[in-house]
Parts: C-alpha cells; sequence; structure tokens
C-alpha cells in the first residue's frame, strides 16, 4: 500500500511538473481548443506601425482517431471585410493541404465573415499536424473567429481583442512612438541636446580642480594654492560623433602667490592647428604670442593660452598673500574665464581632439619659457629645457618623467572634484594626510586622498 501510494504521488508530481512546463512555454501566447482534438494559439501579434498588424495562428491536431475527431474539411477565420490580406500558410508538422483559398467574405456554412483553407486534408482522423495561418489586419484589432470544421461540427473558438492585444505586448510586439527629430539631423530629440540645431546633438563634459606650486623647480612652501582652478570643459558633437565646439570655462578660485602667472592648456595630438579657432582669452601683456584664429604661435600641437596674470583676474584684496588663501582677508569672488573653440566640421572625434588627455599648466611670474605641468606630462615646445633636474626637481626627458621629486612628489595635481586648499604657508601633507603616501606610490595608495574622509584630513589647515 506505501508503494502504491508513493507511485501515484510520483505520478502527480510529474503531472505537475508537466502542467508547469507547458504553462511557462506558452506565457506569451493564447491557446484555445477547438474540439475533436484541435487547439488554436495565438502565436504572436505585431503592429507594424503603420496601421496595420501581422498575426500569426497555430492549428493543431493531436493526432486523435475516430468519429469524434474527424479529419478536418476546411479551415475558416473571421475578419472583417475589407481589413485583410497577406494570407499565407506554413505547414509545421504533419501533411496539412488545402484546394483553395476563399477570400470571402461571405464562407457559406460558417456563422461568420473572413477566409478559409477549402478542402483541407491529412490533418484529423488520426493524422496529427500543426499549420501556422499567417495574415494581415488593418485598421484595428478585432474580435476573430476560429473554425476546424470537421465532419458536422464547426469547432469554433473565439478570440477577443484583449486576446491579441495579450500576446503583442507580452512579446514586446508593439509599436513605440516614431522617435522625434525636430532639426533632422539624425539625432533624436530625446538625445539632442540642440533639437533645433542641425549642426549640434550631443554635450560632453570633462570637469575637475588643478592645484600648482609655482617655486618649481625648488619645493616651496607646498602649500598647493599657488593657482587654485576649477574647470569644466564642453565638447559639442554632431549626430556623426564629430567634434564642433568647445567651450572651456577655468574658474580661478584661489592664487597664494607674489608671482603673476599664466595659465594655458595644450591638446596631446599634432592635429592641424588651422582647423581650430579661439575666443575668450584674458591677455593682458605682450610675454605670449597668438596666432590670428587665437592659438599660441611656434607650438608642435594645439595650445591656448586662457590669461597670461592671474593678476589681472581677481584684484587683490589689500591683505594677505595672493587671493583667498590667508585667513581673516576678504574674500574675493572666483572669476571664470571662458574659451570658446571652434572646429573644422565633421573632421574629429574626442578622441582625436584628446580632450580627456588635456594637458594643463602655469607660466611662473611672467617667463613663458618657466612651465609647471602635472606629473608626467610632457612640457610644450617653449619650455626652458635647462631647468629640468635643478634643485629638487627630478625630471628625466629621455624616460619621460617630468615635474616630480626624487620621492615621486609633484608640484602639480588634477582630481575630479573640487578642491579642499590648504591656507597660505601650510604643507599639503600636513592637511590632506593621504597626499604623500599616494604621491609616493606613484598613484596606486590612497588614490581617493582628496576626500573628506576619517583619517584623511586635518580640517584646522584648510581655507
Amino acid at each position: 500500500m506505501k508503494l502504491f501510494n508513493r507511485t501515484i504521488a510520483a505520478g502527480l508530481t510529474l503531472i505537475a511538473l508537466l502542467a508547469f512546463t507547458q504553462k511557462a512555454a506558452a506565457i506569451c501566447s493564447i491557446t484555445k481548443t477547438n474540439g475533436m482534438g484541435y487547439t488554436t494559439t495565438i502565436e504572436s501579434v505585431v503592429n507594424n506601425c503603420n496601421g496595420t498588424y501581422t498575426i500569426q495562428l497555430i492549428l493543431t491536431h493531436n493526432g486523435c482517431s475516430g468519429s469524434a475527431c474527424a479529419e478536418l474539411s476546411h479551415l475558416s477565420i473571421q475578419a472583417t471585410p475589407g481589413t485583410y490580406s497577406a494570407i499565407s500558410r506554413t505547414v509545421l508538422s504533419g501533411g496539412f493541404t488545402y484546394t483553395n483559398l476563399v477570400l470571402g467574405p461571405n464562407l457559406g456554412s460558417d456563422p461568420f465573415q473572413g477566409f478559409k483553407f477549402d478542402g483541407t486534408d491529412n490533418i484529423g482522423d488520426g493524422q496529427a499536424g500543426s499549420v501556422r495561418i499567417t495574415y494581415t489586419i488593418s485598421g484595428a484589432l478585432q474580435q476573430q473567429q476560429v473554425s476546424a470544421k470537421a465532419a458536422s461540427s464547426g469547432n469554433i473558438v473565439t478570440f477577443t481583442v484583449a486576446d491579441f492585444t495579450y500576446v503583442m505586448t507580452c512579446n514586446n510586439t508593439g509599436c513605440a512612438p516614431a522617435p522625434v527629430d525636430t532639426d533632422n539631423d539624425g539625432c533624436v530629440d530625446s538625445l539632442d541636446s540642440y533639437p533645433t540645431d542641425p549642426a549640434r546633438c550631443t554635450n560632453n563634459y570633462k570637469t575637475g580642480s588643478l592645484a600648482y606650486e609655482d617655486l618649481w623647480p625648488s619645493k616651496g612652501d607646498y602649500d598647493f594654492n599657488d593657482l587654485v582652478i576649477e574647470y569644466s570643459i564642453k565638447t559639442v558633437t554632431n549626430s556623426n560623433n564629430k567634434v564642433i565646439d568647445i567651450i572651456a570655462g577655468f574658474t580661478v578660485k584661489a592664487f597664494g602667490a607674489g608671482y603673476k602667472n599664466g595659465f594655458g592648456f595644450q591638446l596631446p595630438n599634432a592635429i592641424n592647428q588651422s582647423h581650430l579657432s579661439v575666443t575668450g582669452m584674458q591677455i593682458s601683456g605682450n610675454i605670449v604670442s597668438l596666432g590670428s584664429n587665437g592659438l599660441e604661435n611656434a607650438q608642435s600641437k594645439p595650445t591656448f593660452i586662457a590669461f597670461d596674470n592671474n593678476y589681472s583676474i581677481m584684484q587683490h584684496p589689500g591683505s594677505g598673500i595672493g587671493v583667498n588663501t590667508t585667513t581673516g582677508s576678504p574674500y574675493v569672488t572666483p572669476v571664470t574665464v571662458t574659451l570658446s573653440i571652434s572646429v573644422q566640421p565633421n573632421t574629429y572625434t574626442i578622441a582625436d581632439m584628446g580632450i580627456n588627455s588635456f594637458n594643463p599648466f602655469i607660466f611662473v611670474n611672467q617667463v613663458r619659457s618657466h612651465e609647471v605641468h602635472l606629473p608626467n606630462y610632457t612640457p610644450t615646445s617653449l619650455m626652458n629645457n635647462s631647468l629640468f633636474g635643478s634643485f629638487e626637481d627630478a625630471s628625466n626627458p629621455g624616460t619621460g618623467k617630468y615635474y616630480v621629486t626624487s620621492s615621486n612628489i609633484p608640484w602639480a595635481i588634477h582630481i575630479p572634484e573640487s578642491f579642499a586648499y590648504p591656507k597660505e604657508k601650510t604643507d599639503i601633507i600636513l592637511t590632506h594626510l593621504k597626499f604623500a603616501a599616494w604621491a609616493e606610490s606613484n598613484g596606486s595608495l590612497y588614490p581617493d586622498w582628496y576626500l573628506n574622509l576619517p583619517g584623511y584630513r586635518n580640517a584646522t589647515n584648510l581655507y
């Protein structure tokens, strides 16, 4: 008796698993039973996005035989006259055949109008088979009946509009709204930062902060506030991902120096400089030479000078060293210098321009050839190379080592957010407590040294 009960339990489990499998396989279709061994399934409904729907139905016979499972005589599908077209059939299994396709709308003994496959053979009465019927409906989805006529029985099932809609939604074959492209530039409005300007499509941003020590090649007070800049570089590309404009904003936040320093940047790739032009520079003297297109002359790579004298950008408040570095001295509102760079259309990608690896630098106290760059960034063509290797500098141009001490400490830093800089005459190593470990490890330790995390800062040393 126990063995019998176990057998029944195992059988019930198998039936449940089979039922679950059949349900999972048909989750995005709807099957209804016509009778006499026939079933009809809505396999797919596709919105063609032009006011028509392509529908696929599958008629299946399970192979039962006898008068209760008679052979199919015709297959009829209800459809409103004038709305159906492109009717075809594909035999999936068995040997379904027919003599002619009747396009109706009247279908003889069928109690509805539409189309039918007449004189069918080789399916039913012991002949298992499956056939797919594909057709197009125009206008809107409609309720449709399907008759699998066998012997004297119509074997009719009804599919509602909701049935067809369910299959379409489940299969994600509905019609998404057509994307809008107001200026017809190939860049749809949802992605277009300039939906009414056919020349422009996308804004691409690079932001961060820069801080410099201007006593290089001597170490100096190492407070990294001789020039502090926040920048935002917006690169505008068209629908072909080619650069159109570059808008580079450099906000001078502070300079704790008596020197009159200039600031600029160079692009890393030797692209054709005649394809570029720039405006917006703030030049107060004659220590830099700019071409008619605004770029610096005598450079092997495109070089842009934002300003030549920090003291012409922000006025000294009357006390303290420099601007916004001495506690107790009046605060001066930061000033932004914005360069507008035009690029020959449909010529360069962002990668071609090298924006993401741009080379920012200062030149010290009105001496154009005295440049200070980020660690291991190359100087420009105007650099006085005799300064390398003097005082605390351990540069070795032959190995690509630039602007670091023998222990890898730099004179310029670049971080991806706003910089909390030290106040005047306060060593950055005593302010950002993980800075030395970061620099000496060549960036492998504490790459987040600038964050306000426990144990990372001595806040009393910040401006």
